[in-house]
């Protein structure tokens, strides 16, 4: 037995080492973790001017001076010992050894000649006689070492070692523990002689590796025993590695021929995230496939976790369990998860594939599936998705089971069966695509008896976009239902109950650039309508436009000036109105004039209508026309300084802004009305020539209008904080014109208002009243308010006001009371009429790994009909959702609403 501090040169001579600094100058080998007996050709020397002795150990073998000198370096300045290849190093004191054996290099040759080692405190190793295996430490520049085994001894402080080759390598460490590694870079002779020759790699910091199969090994243990060319054991706090997986173990086993390795005891195995624990492993490095005992398992990306009876590793991130549970609930807290005959995980896609399933929550079964498939990263996958349930008034107990086909990575479809307990079962079925240059959604929805009724319903919704190139593009609409009622029956939003046009249209638009800077829009479209009427409130049909082709063409800097022209000619048709072709051309002249302080902008321009209308008793002139000019002046200017609030500081601006707006009065009685309605009066109107949408009515006007904005801008960020803005318009007319009858506007100024942004970090507003000030009353007032102190709390309170039109209050609200509850409320009121319009009310639970959600809705439809809905969704994260969705209802009636849990794909199919 060697004392501690001690290794063994040759077998026979101790030399002492006593801890501080150790060097070595060797041909192949240094270094591993407990004592060591060091072979084959390496010498130690001390550093005489530390330590006053000359002593040195040298190999067996017959090693001539030179191989054992290696090739000198040029040395480092002073003060740089102990970094990589340098010559030169401060060796330790203390260092003893038995006399140097006859036949060995003279200290004189190695001193002179070679490289010296250093930079670490303790040499390490285990041996065991006669068994020879490769171990590699932590390096900075790479290093190998051959063991001769021989007994187990106290382990000694790290190693700092240099390797012979090329260059001399300097390696570093607390503790160099057993590396094995194999490959073909550093050629070093293993054994004595008349044995074969061994080629070992040695990796250096920040090398390419290669491909698997030549990658390098690194074994580390307490202990470690072996041949290098067949098998090396591990025993006590085992690892391996190889960049790709990492195993621990009580005992691990590494057979370099077929890189197979087996481990026993704590077994723990690492890949690319992913944690797999169990009590006996067999698996290979090259396949990455083998068998887990007793496996415990964590994913990676979606929390998900389990255990089963074996685990069976089948190739790069493929995993496969008997008997096993999924859930992605935290250890300890199996709220729900999936018992399994049979599950199959795809790591790489985030796909399990599960037989024999049954879904437990709460230890209660809720779900058994011959077959599942599921996504646990919310990916699209074929297969039948979770089933939903709800109830309403109208269609009373509701069962949809629906399907998802994903085609192509474009194309998918859903094919639902839902299940009315009032109505029967309707087939609703969509097909979506995406393309490059184009998009297209299909909706069809099929009811064959209504056992209400006693007829056929259905609904059919087509969208379709399409960039054809070279400037032109494409677009379809069509949207057509069974009957007036079919949405108040069986819709399920007051987006869908509320709808009275659905549009039908077929659009073909060019678009090409006019010179530099110039553009030019021809548009070309043919448009009608499906008017849904109620016997209690007749809603008035809109015009056909078969066809209608229009353009705009703009040329900004001609000499200064911008030129406009704006055109379109348009055949409407009506069952039971007036029908005719109108023929509008409005060519315009600006010149526009900027500085950095403001703007202004000169502008005249001719508007001329023209109309060949279909003779009848409405029509006393079959080709009316009107010519008007108009005439503009629009101008601004724009102010800014830096201010402070509540600590904070901002830019504030200051933007007044004048227009005013010239148009003689022409009669238009006589005139049709085609597609003109009065618009708003709002901050975007009382900046505009006309009051009128459409072309069939030119306002006469004689007016200015004023604004003044005020806006906070963050300057670091150039984001708008706050808007605040006034505005009057002034008319020095009595305005006449009017849509179908004479009207008379007097000229006393309309006055408007608007607070827009955030009033605190939590507090946003969006605020606007219009005023006359003839009547000296609000004649619309929009008011919101919105408080937001974190996700899942938001208070919304909003007043909408139009004089004689609508008076309504609007509250809504989710607010978490508590880390797992919250509540979610709406209240829409109309004080006009005396009713709800739309009232919600809620409660949501979130459980970390799972979300339910119970919400009933009151809806009034376009009259006075209600209907009533409950809904009740339970989401187990990363899985699926069942039972009625409410989610869409909760995002559109409660704005800054936050979502709880998180989205979950669940597909159960046939085998």
């Amino acid at each position: 037995m060697v004392p501690r501090g001690q290794a063994e040169i040759n077998g026979d001579k101790p030399v002492l080492i006593d801890n501080e600094r150790i060097q070595g100058h060797h041909e192949y080998e240094a270094g591993a973790e407990g004592e060591a007996e060091l072979r084959r050709r390496h010498v130690i020397s001390a550093d005489p001017a530390k330590s006053g002795q000359k002593t040195e150990g040298t190999a067996e073998n017959n090693v001539s001076p030179e191989r054992a000198r290696g090739t000198p370096e040029a040395p480092e300045a002073p003060g740089t010992a102990g970094t990589g290849s340098q010559q030169n190093y401060t060796r330790s004191p203390a260092l003893k050894s038995e006399p140097t054996p006859a036949g060995s290099p003279t200290e004189a040759e190695n001193r002179e000649n070679r490289p010296a080692a250093g930079g670490a405190e303790r040499l390490t190793g285990h041996a065991v006689q006669e068994d020879e295996i490769t171990l590699r430490g932590s390096q900075r520049g790479g290093v190998a070492s051959q063991v001769s085994k021989r007994a187990d001894k106290g382990a000694t402080p790290g190693a700092g070692i240099e390797t012979e080759g090329d260059k001399p390598t300097f390696a570093e460490a607390e503790r160099i523990r057993g590396h094995l590694e194999q490959g073909v870079d550093e050629k070093l002779r293993l054994g004595g002689q008349g044995e074969p020759e061994t080629e070992i790699r040695v990796a250096t910091p920040g090398e390419d590796t290669g491909p698997p199969k030549t990658r390098p090994i690194f074994v580390t243990a307490e202990r470690l025993q072996g041949h290098t060319d067949k098998e090396v054991e591990a025993i006590g706090r085992a690892e391996l590695s190889n960049g790709e997986q990492f195993i621990s173990a009580d005992r691990l086993k590494y057979y370099q021929d077929t890189d197979d390795a087996e481990a026993e005891g704590s077994v723990r195995v690492e890949q690319r995230g992913d944690i797999l624990e169990g009590s006996k492993l067999k698996f290979n490095l090259l396949s990455k496939t083998g068998e887990l005992s007793e496996p415990r398992y964590r994913l990676k990306d979606a929390s998900s976790r389990g255990y089963a009876d074996s685990l069976l590793l089948e190739g790069e991130n493929q995993y496969r369990l008997k008997q096993a549970t999924y859930t992605t609930c935290p250890a300890g807290d199996d709220d729900w998860y999936l018992q399994v005959a049979d599950l199959k995980l795809n790591d790489e896609e985030k796909e399990g594939t599960a037989r024999r399933v049954k879904l437990t929550f709460k230890d209660v079964p809720i779900l058994y599936t011959p077959w599942m498939n599921f996504s646990y990263s919310g990916k699209r996958k074929s297969g039948l998705l979770a089933p939903t349930y709800g109830t309403s008034v109208r269609t009373g107990l509701e069962l949809t089971l629906p399907f998802y086909w994903n085609i192509a990575p474009n194309y998918d479809a859903t094919f639902s069966a839902r299940t009315m307990s009032k109505r029967g079962v309707a087939l609703n079925n969509e097909v979506r695509y995406l393309g490059k240059n184009s998009s297209s959604n299909l909706l069809v929805d099929v009811l064959p008896y209504d056992m209400d009724t006693k007829e056929s319903r259905w609904r059919t919704t087509f969208a379709h976009n399409h960039n054809l190139g070279n400037g032109f593009s494409t677009r379809l609409d069509y949207n057509r239902v069974s009957d007036d009622a079919y949405f108040r029956d069986l819709g399920n939003s007051l987006n869908l109950t509320s709808r009275t046009n659905l549009l039908q249209q077929g659009l073909l638009s060019y678009n090409r650039g006019l010179g530099d800077d110039g553009t030019l829009n021809v548009t070309s479209l043919v448009q009608s309508f499906q008017t849904i009427q109620d016997p209690l409130a007749s809603i008035v049909v809109p015009y056909k436009r078969l066809p209608q082709v229009a353009f705009i063409a703009n040329k900004p800097d001609v000499f200064g000036a911008e030129l406009n022209l704006i055109g379109s000619w348009t055949n409407f048709s009506h069952p039971t109105r007036i029908n005719g072709n109108r023929a509008v051309i409005f060519p315009s002249i600006s010149y526009p004039l900027r500085n950095a302080f403001g703007y202004i902008t000169p502008k005249v321009g001719i508007h001329h209508t023209r109309y060949d209308l279909d003779a009848n008793a409405a029509t006393p002139e079959e080709n009316p026309e009107r010519t008007l000019p108009i005439v503009s002046m629009d101008s601004g200017v724009a102010f800014d300084r830096e201010i402070e609030l509540r600590g904070e500081r901002f830019t504030q601006t200051l933007e007044p802004r004048l227009f005013y707006v010239y148009v003689p009065f022409r009669e238009q009685g006589h005139l049709p009305n085609f597609d003109s309605a009065k618009t708003d009066f709002s901050f975007a109107q009382m900046l505009t020539e006309n009051r009128f949408s459409g072309s069939d009515r030119i306002n006469d006007a004689n007016q200015v209008s004023f604004a003044l904005t005020s806006r906070l801008i963050e300057p670091g960020t150039g984001k708008e904080r706050l808007r605040v803005a006034v505005g009057q318009q002034l008319s020095f007319i009595n305005r006449r014109i009017s849509l179908d009858a004479p009207e008379t506007i007097n000229r006393r100024p309309d006055f408007v208002a608007a607070v827009t942004g955030f009033i605190t970090p939590t507090i946003s507003t969006d605020s606007s009243v219009q005023f006359d000030q003839t009547r000296f009353m609000a004649d619309v007032v929009r008011s919101g308010l919105s408080y937001r102190p974190e996700p899942g709390r938001v208070v919304n309170f909003g007043y909408r006001f139009t004089r004689d039109v609508l008076h309504q209050v609007d509250a809504s609200s989710q607010w978490r009371f508590s880390e797992r509850w919250q509540t979610v409320a709406r209240l829409n009121y109309s004080l006009q009429d005396q009713r709800i319009l739309e009232g919600l009310a809620g409660l949501e639970y979130n459980a970390c790994c799972w979300s339910l959600r119970f919400v009933v809705q009151h809806l009034t439809l376009a009259t006075q009909r209600t209907t009533t809905a409950a809904f009740l969704q339970l989401e187990l994260n990363g899985l699926m959702q069942i039972g009625s969705n409410p989610l869409t209802v909760l995002q559109r009636s409660i704005p800054g609403y936050t979502r709880t849990g998180s989205q979950g794909s669940g597909f159960i199919e046939g085998p």
